[in-house]
C-alpha cells in the first residue's frame, strides 16, 4: 500500500480501496473536512475554473475576431476600386476607351462593389453585435453607396457623350468623401479588434495571478500534509524492502496519511510474522519446481532416445536407470515379449518356458500379472496401445514405502513413451512386410500375364517342331515353325525389357507435376516430328506414392503406345480434377485412331494398364477421338479424398 501511495500513476478507485482498508484496520472515522484530497482539491477546483473561463473567453475572442482581418482587406479593395472606377472615367472622357466597353466595365464594378459591401465579412463584422461606433461607421458607407456613387454609376452607363464629363465631375467630387468614410470604417474595425485583444490580455493576467495564489497554497499544504509524511513512510518503506521491519512512521494527523502510518506501522509488525512463512513456502515451491524440470528433461531425453531408432537393450538400461535415480524407486524391472501379443497375462512367461527379465532388479520381477499374491508397495504398468501389450514394468517401493502421485505420473508417462516406440516400430515392421508381399504379388502378376504365356506359347512351338520333325515334314512347314518361335522369343525379350523398366521406374522428381513434366520431356526429345504437351490443373490433389508409380506407368504406356502405333505429331497430357474430387488424366494424340479389337498376340500393355487401373480402384477408358486420334481417360478417387 505504501508504494501505490507513492507512484504517479495511483488511479483514484485505487487511493479510495487503500483509506478504507488503513480506517478499517484502525478503526478510525475520518470526517470529510479532514481529507487531504478534499483541501487539496479546492485549490485545484479553482485554477481549473479559471483555465477554463480562460480558455472559453480565448475561443469567444477568436471567434469574434477571426473575420476582422479579411473585413480590413476587402475595405481596402473597395477603396481601390472606388479610384479604379474614377480612372475608367477619366479614360472615356479623354477619348481613350469605348463607351461600350465602359458601360459593361461600370455595370461589373457595381456589382462587384455591391457584392463587398453586402455580402462580404465586412457586413458579419459590422452585424448587431458590433461595436456602436462601427456601425455608424459602416452606415455612412452604405448610404454615401446608395446616395450618391451607385446612382451616378448607373447613370454614366446612359450618359451621352457631352454630359459625360459633367456626370464624370461630379463622380470625382465623392471620391474623397466616400474614401474617407472607408478609412474610417477599416480605423473602426481596427479599433474594435484591439480592444477585444487587449480584454482578453487583461482577462489572461487576471487568471494567472489568481492561478499562481492557489498553486502557492497547494505547494504548501502538500509539503505539510503529503510530502513530508511521504517521504517517512518512503523511509519506512525501505527497511521494510531489506527485511527490517522494526521502522515505525512518525506523522499522527487525522487524515488520509496519518491512517496510513499508522497502519503501515501495523502491517510491519504482520509482516514480519508472515515473511518466515513465504520463505518455507518459496524453499518448497523452488524444489518442486527443480523436480518437474527434471522430470521434463528426462521425459525429453526418453521421447528422443526412443524416436532415433530400434529401443535397444542400451537404450532402455539407460532409461531404466535414470528413471530409478528421479524417482528414488529402489527397484524397477522391464519385462518385453518378443512380439506384440493381445493375451496380457501370458506375455511374459509362456507355457513351458523360465522367466527370464530384460532390463532390472528382477527378484522373479516382484509379482505375476494376474497372480493372487501381491506384497505390498509392488505395482505393474502394462505397456500397451489399444490393440497391443509389449510387457509391463514392475515397481516394488518397499515395505515402507507409498508410491506418491508425482512419481506415479512420471512412470505412466515413461510407460506411455515405451508403448508408443514400440507400437511404431511393431507397425512399421508390418507395414514393410505388406510393401513386400505387393510387390512380389505385383512381380509375379506382371510375371505370369507376360513372360510366362509367352513361354508357353514358345512351349507349344516347340513341341510342334519336333513332331514336324518326327514326321520328316517339308522344308516350309519347318521354317515357319522356326520364324514363329523366334517371333515369340522376340516378343519375349521385348516385354522381359518393359518389365524391367518398369520394376526400375522411381519417382526421382519431388512431385507428381514435376515427375510428369520430366516424362513429357523425354519424348519430346525423342522426335521431332511429333510434340508433347502438358496441361497440369489438378490443384491440390495430394496423392500416395503407390498411386504416383500407378499414374505414371499409365501414362507412359499411353504416349508409347501414340509414339509406336499411332503416328501421331501432337499428344497432349491433360491432368484436371474431375466431379466428385476424382482425378482424371487423359492422353490425347492425332494419329490413325484406335481398332475396334486393340489387343494383338504376346502385346500385354492394354492389358496392364486396366490392371493398374484396377488397383487404383479407377476406370481406363479407350476409345477413337471424333476429330481423328485415340484419347486415353484414367478416373479414379484418390486415397486422401476417400
Amino acid at each position: 500500500m505504501v508504494v501505490g501511495m507513492g507512484g504517479d500513476d495511483c488511479s483514484e478507485s485505487g487511493y479510495l480501496v487503500v483509506i478504507t482498508m488503513a480506517m478499517m484496520l484502525t478503526g478510525r472515522k475520518l470526517r470529510f473536512s479532514q481529507s487531504i484530497a478534499i483541501q487539496v482539491l479546492i485549490p485545484m477546483l479553482v485554477i481549473g475554473l479559471l483555465a477554463l473561463s480562460s480558455m472559453l473567453v480565448s475561443l469567444l475572442v477568436t471567434l469574434n475576431t477571426q473575420h476582422d482581418a479579411e473585413a480590413i482587406n476587402i475595405a481596402g479593395s473597395m477603396r481601390m476600386q472606388t479610384y479604379r472606377i474614377a480612372v475608367h472615367l477619366q479614360q472615356a472622357v479623354a477619348g481613350e476607351a469605348d463607351p461600350k466597353d465602359l458601360i459593361d466595365t461600370l455595370a461589373d464594378e457595381h456589382r462587384t462593389f455591391s457584392e463587398k459591401l453586402y455580402q462580404s465579412s465586412i457586413a458579419r463584422v459590422a452585424g448587431e453585435h458590433s461595436d456602436v461606433s462601427l456601425k455608424r461607421a459602416y452606415q455612412r458607407v452604405v448610404t454615401n453607396w446608395e446616395q450618391h456613387m451607385a446612382p451616378l454609376l448607373l447613370s454614366l452607363g446612359s450618359a451621352e457623350q457631352g454630359s459625360l464629363a459633367a456626370a464624370s465631375r461630379e463622380y470625382l467630387g465623392h471620391v474623397e468623401e466616400h474614401v474617407g468614410d472607408i478609412d474610417r470604417l477599416v480605423l473602426s474595425i481596427q479599433q474594435n479588434t484591439e480592444e477585444k485583444i487587449e480584454l482578453l490580455g487583461i482577462y489572461e493576467g487576471l487568471s494567472i495571478f489568481l492561478s499562481f495564489l492557489a498553486l502557492v497554497f497547494i505547494v504548501m499544504r502538500t509539503d505539510q500534509n503529503l510530502v513530508r509524511p511521504l517521504q517517512d513512510l518512503v523511509r519506512a518503506a525501505e527497511h521494510t524492502s531489506v527485511g527490517d521491519f522494526s521502522y515505525r512512521t512518525y506523522y499522527e494527523a487525522v487524515n488520509e496519511i496519518g491512517l496510513l502510518c499508522s497502519t503501515f506501522n501495523d502491517m510491519s509488525a504482520n509482516l514480519a510474522r508472515h515473511y518466515r512463512k513465504l520463505e518455507d513456502m518459496v524453499d518448497e515451491k523452488t524444489a518442486q519446481l527443480q523436480r518437474s524440470n527434471q522430470m521434463l528433461d528426462f521425459l525429453y531425453n526418453t521421447a528422443q532416445r526412443l524416436s532415433e531408432g530400434v529401443a535397444s537393450r542400451e537404450k532402455l538400461t539407460d532409461i531404466i536407470t535414470d528413471l530409478k535415480l528421479l524417482t528414488g524407486i529402489p527397484q524397477l524391472s522391464l519385462c518385453l515379449a518378443n512380439e506384440a501379443n493381445t493375451d496380457k497375462y501370458d506375455l511374459i512367461l509362456p507355457a513351458g518356458e523360465q522367466h527370464k527379465c530384460l532390463i532390472g532388479d528382477c527378484l522373479d520381477c516382484f509379482m505375476r500379472p494376474g497372480s493372487s499374491q501381491q506384497n505390498t508397495g509392488e505395482i505393474s504398468f502394462a505397456i500397451e496401445d489399444s490393440s497391443d501389450s509389449f510387457g509391463f514394468l514392475y515397481v516394488n517401493t518397499g515395505q515402507n514405502m507409498v508410491l506418491e502421485a508425482w512419481q506415479q505420473r512420471l512412470i505412466e508417462a515413461v510407460v506411455e513413451h515405451l508403448a508408443a516406440a514400440m507400437a511404431l516400430h511393431y507397425r512399421e515392421g508390418l507395414s514393410r512386410r505388406v510393401m513386400l508381399f505387393e510387390e512380389r504379388s505385383i512381380i509375379a502378376r506382371e510375371l505370369h500375364d507376360s513372360l510366362a504365356q509367352s513361354l508357353s506359347y514358345m512351349k507349344m512351338q516347340v513341341a510342334l517342331l519336333v513332331r514336324l520333325f518326327d514326321r520328316e515334314a517339308p522344308e516350309e512347314q519347318l521354317r515357319e515353325g522356326l520364324e514363329d518361335l523366334q517371333q515369340g522369343l522376340n516378343a519375349a525379350y521385348r516385354h522381359l525389357r518393359e518389365l524391367l523398366t518398369t520394376f526400375r521406374l522411381k519417382l526421382d522428381a519431388p512431385s507428381l507435376y514435376q515427375a510428369l513434366k520430366a516424362t513429357v520431356d523425354e519424348f519430346d526429345r525423342q522426335s521431332e516430328q511429333t510434340e508433347v504437351k502438358l496441361e497440369f490443373h489438378l490443384g491440390h490433389c495430394p496423392l500416395t506414392p503407390n498411386e504416383d508409380i500407378h499414374v505414371l506407368q499409365i501414362i507412359r504406356e499411353a504416349i508409347t503406345n501414340a509414339f509406336k502405333h499411332a503416328g501421331a505429331s501432337c499428344i497432349e497430357l491433360r491432368c484436371e480434377r474431375g466431379a466428385d474430387d476424382r482425378a482424371v488424366f487423359r492422353v490425347l494424340d492425332d494419329g490413325v485412331g484406335i481398332a475396334s479389337d486393340p489387343v494383338k498376340e504376346h502385346h500385354y500393355g492394354l492389358s496392364t494398364m486396366r490392371e493398374r487401373a484396377e488397383l487404383l480402384q479407377g476406370t481406363l477408358d479407350i476409345h477413337p477421338r471424333e476429330e481423328g486420334g485415340t484419347e486415353v481417360v484414367l478416373s479414379f478417387m484418390p486415397e486422401v479424398f476417400s
